[in-house]
This record gives C-alpha cells, sequence and structure tokens, in this order.
C-alpha cells in the first residue's frame, strides 16, 4: 500500500514539475516597441547646398524643406508646386498641427552665395519629405527627399535639382 502511495505521489510531483517546466519555457507574448527604450529615434538629415550665380534671374531664392509624418499630407504636396506651398504653408500649418517637420528647414539665398547648412534633425515619424524653391519662373519647383539620405540641393538659373550625396558624380537633371 505504501508503494501504491509513493507511486503516485511521485507521478503528481513528476506532472507538476512538468507544468511549471512548461510555464517556465513558454514564449511570452512581449510588444516590441516602435522605438528603442533610452534613444530618441531621430537621425540628421546632411544638406548641402549650391547656389548657381545666375540663379533666379539673378533674385534671391527661398527655400523650404518639408518633412512629413502623414503619408496621405506627403501625397498632397507631391502634387503642388512651389508658388502654391509658398502661398499656403501657414495655412498648412494651420491645418496640420501635429506635423512639426513643416518648417524643419526655411532658408534664403542669394546667387552665388556660399551655403552651409547645419544638420537637419528627422524624427522617428517621418515618413518622407519635399524641398520646395520659390523660383520666379513657371514650374514645380519642387523635389521629394528621403529624409534619411544626404541630398545635395542645386538651385540652376531656373529651377532645382536635389541628389542623393551618393549620386553626387552623376549630371543633375533639373526637378520638374
Amino acid at each position: 500500500m505504501q508503494n501504491g502511495h509513493s507511486f503516485r505521489r511521485s507521478l503528481l510531483l513528476a506532472a507538476g514539475g512538468f507544468v511549471a517546466l512548461m510555464f517556465l519555457t513558454a514564449c511570452p507574448k512581449v510588444k516590441i516597441p516602435k522605438k528603442i527604450p533610452g534613444t530618441s529615434g531621430e537621425s540628421k538629415l546632411d544638406v548641402k547646398v549650391h547656389v548657381s550665380p545666375k540663379a533666379n534671374n539673378n533674385n534671391p531664392i527661398a527655400v523650404d524643406l518639408v518633412l512629413v509624418s502623414n503619408k496621405k499630407l506627403l501625397q498632397e504636396l507631391m502634387k503642388m508646386p512651389a508658388s502654391e506651398w509658398f502661398e499656403k504653408r501657414h495655412q498648412f500649418e494651420l491645418d496640420y498641427p501635429k506635423e512639426t517637420g513643416l518648417a524643419a528647414g526655411r532658408w534664403e539665398w542669394v546667387p552665388g552665395q556660399q551655403v552651409k547648412v547645419d544638420l537637419v534633425t528627422v524624427k522617428f515619424e517621418v515618413v518622407g519629405g519635399v524641398i520646395f524653391a520659390n523660383y520666379f519662373n513657371a514650374g514645380a519647383h519642387r523635389a521629394p527627399i528621403d529624409p534619411r539620405k544626404g541630398i545635395l540641393v542645386t538651385l540652376g538659373e531656373d529651377n532645382l535639382c536635389v541628389q542623393s550625396l551618393k549620386e553626387v558624380a552623376k549630371p543633375c537633371a533639373p526637378s520638374k
């Protein structure tokens, strides 16, 4: 009788140990954070600029770097000519108050000016960007950018050209 009772006790302990082992080795469901804790999630965008001596019919050129986290807004901006952006940018800031990158960079340069731009902070949420140049002549005067890759902005005589810093050796094809 003692052996039967011992056998059941051993079997019960073994089963309990097996269940405990299963709980300890089972994969827990863990939420993976979108950002790594302890990091800002920000990156820096290197912007180089070359302004032609004959740019914009020898007149200053306003340039805006716009970074957005809303994909629909990015699509809307890519359909807009620079003249419309400069006319309506304040309204966009009012309509999209959470879009902190709408004024990521605002400059005005004169033809032939030597330009040094500080690294631009790109927040984790940013999905894309657009450069607008306010030329006097008609045209779109905008270019999409990848905010995670350095760029060279060339302000030519009547249009801008934006290239990845890795493509600088290639001839610059003006944006349309």
